[in-house]
C-alpha cells in the first residue's frame, strides 16, 4: 500500500462524546452494529489519541442532539475540547429543528466559537422542507455557519427513513445557494443523488466518512463521482469513534490500488485526504 501523505490528514467528519450523552437506545444500538464499543470510545483523549496516530492535522469535530432518540451531545461540550486544538480543529453544534429553542441554541453555539450545525433528519425526525427546519437554516446563513447534513440511511430501528434522502436537500440548495452544505457519508444508500447534488450546486460538497470500510460500495462512489470529475467535492472523514481515522485513510488508498485503474489514483486520492478545512468556502474564518 502507498504510504499516507507526507502533508498529513484532514477529518472533516469526527465526534467526541460520553456514553451517557448518548441515551438508553442510541449507544447500545450502535454498540450492536460494530466489534468494538464505540460508545465507550468517543471520548475527548481518545479522539485526540486516534487523530495523532493518524497523523491528523485539522479536523471537524461534530455534536448531536436528538429529542427523538434521546441523544445529547452538549455544544458546549464540543466547543471546549476544539479550543485545545490551537485553531486546527473546527467546531460543529447540533440542534433540534423541532425545539421551539432551536435558533436561539443555535445563535448560543455561535457565540461560544462554533462554526457549523449537524442537522440529522432520520435521527431527529424532522422534514428538511419543513417551516422549523428553515427557520434553522436561515439563522445557520445569517450567521455564517455552514451545515452537514445526516441525509441518508440509519441504522437505529427509530430512525426515519422517509426523510433521509439525499435529494430532498435538492430545495434547500436552491433556497440558500451561498450556504456551504456537506452531505456526510456521502447519503449511503443513495450516493448517486448526491453525485447529482454535488454537479448542480456549487456550495454542496460531500464526505466520505463510515464508507472506506466497505470495499464495493466505496469503489461504486469514487467511480461515479470521478465519471463527473467531482473528485474536488468530495472530503474524507473518519466518523470517529465508529472508525478508527488512521485505518479509514488506509482503507481509501488500498481501493484506489486494487482497483485494476478504475479509480482515481492513490496520488489523487492522498491529495483528498490531505484537503485542508480552508479549501472549502464557509468552514474557517
Amino acid at each position: 500500500m502507498s504510504s499516507r501523505t507526507s502533508m498529513g490528514l484532514t477529518d472533516w467528519h469526527s465526534h467526541i462524546w460520553e456514553a451517557e450523552h448518548l441515551g438508553p437506545e442510541f449507544g447500545p444500538q450502535l454498540d450492536m452494529h460494530y466489534t468494538h464499543v464505540p460508545s465507550h470510545s468517543g471520548t475527548p483523549e481518545a479522539h485526540r489519541a486516534a487523530m495523532e496516530r493518524a497523523g491528523v492535522e485539522e479536523c471537524i469535530v461534530i455534536g448531536l442532539v436528538s429529542d427523538h432518540l434521546g441523544v445529547r451531545v452538549p455544544n458546549d461540550y464540543v466547543a471546549s475540547y476544539v479550543s485545545t486544538w490551537n485553531g486546527r480543529a473546527v467546531g460543529v453544534a447540533s440542534v433540534d429543528p423541532n425545539r421551539a429553542s432551536a435558533c436561539d441554541d443555535l445563535r448560543e453555539a455561535h457565540e461560544l466559537g462554533l462554526r457549523g450545525v449537524k442537522l440529522a433528519p432520520p435521527y431527529q425526525n424532522f422534514h428538511p422542507h419543513s417551516r422549523d427546519a428553515y427557520a434553522v437554516y436561515e439563522t445557520a446563513t445569517s450567521l455564517g455557519m455552514f451545515i452537514i447534513f445526516h441525509q441518508g440511511g440509519v441504522s437505529h430501528r427509530r430512525g426515519v427513513l422517509e426523510v433521509a434522502q439525499p435529494v430532498l436537500l435538492d430545495r434547500v440548495a436552491r433556497d440558500f445557494p451561498d450556504t456551504t452544505i456537506i452531505v456526510a457519508h456521502m447519503g449511503q444508500p443513495w450516493h448517486n443523488e448526491v453525485v447529482t447534488l454535488l454537479r448542480k450546486h456549487p456550495r454542496v460538497i460531500a464526505d466520505l466518512s463510515a464508507r472506506c470500510a466497505r470495499t464495493n460500495q466505496l469503489r461504486r462512489i469514487l467511480k461515479d463521482a470521478n465519471d463527473y470529475g467531482l473528485l474536488p467535492k468530495l472530503v474524507w472523514g473518519s466518523d470517529f469513534p465508529t472508525f478508527d481515522p488512521k485505518v479509514h485513510a488506509e482503507q481509501l488508498l488500498e481501493a484506489a490500488e486494487t482497483s485494476g485503474g478504475e479509480l482515481p489514483t492513490p496520488a489523487e486520492l492522498e491529495l483528498l485526504l490531505s484537503r485542508p478545512l480552508s479549501a472549502v468556502p464557509g468552514i474557517v474564518q
